[in-house]
């Protein structure tokens, strides 16, 4: 298709409010998963490590953002265990990899949240129902940034396994038993 010299492509300022504002702060960041990962990029644009090849940047955030926002829709409180091995596998352990700094690990994760609301901001989102969302997707970004220092940690820690120094299965935190020997004798 090509443009006559009267049109041009819609910039992203000149597109109008979707016809689904009314939809869900989920849906609507679900339908414009791609809006979300630009939206991220044009942030760390300035860090010194944004230019790495855009699949390497990238990585896996466009299978981990929608599993994020599933989980989120469904009120979950903590990353579910297959999104939580593609988060420390796929992304943070190749975080350390590319020489991302430590500090910079958290701080895209935080970037991800401000383009979500950007995305959900430009497309009309009714705000009490974004503010909604985004806290709930929150708490798995708090969840989700220990899981890619797992990741980038991931050779120290498996230097710690048989050592007795092992991280307590997840299913054992969330119980609340912090002794193994209570948990083995049952």
């Amino acid at each position: 298709m090509s443009l006559s010299d009267d049109q041009h492509e819609p910039s992203q300022g000149d597109r109008a409010a979707p016809a689904n504002v009314g939809a869900s702060p989920y849906d609507l960041l679900l339908g414009a998963i791609d809006e979300v990962i630009a939206e991220w990029r044009s942030l760390l644009k300035q860090e010194p490590w944004a230019s790495l090849p855009a699949s390497r940047l990238v990585d896996s955030f466009p299978e981990i953002l929608p599993k994020m926002l599933r989980l989120a829709r469904a009120s979950a409180t903590h990353i579910d265990d297959g999104l939580r091995h593609v988060i420390a596998d796929a992304h943070g352990h190749f975080r350390r990899a590319d020489g991302v700094p430590l500090a910079s690990v958290t701080e895209e994760w935080a970037c991800l949240k401000r383009a979500c609301r950007c995305v959900l901001e430009a497309h009309g989102a009714n705000h009490g129902d974004a503010d909604r969302a985004m806290e709930r997707l929150d708490v798995l970004v708090d969840d989700a940034v220990g899981y890619t220092l797992r990741g980038y940690y991931r050779p120290e820690l498996d230097s710690l396994r048989g050592r007795g120094l092992e991280r307590r299965e997840i299913s054992d935190r969330r119980s609340g038993s912090t002794d193994r020997r209570e948990r083995e004798d049952d």
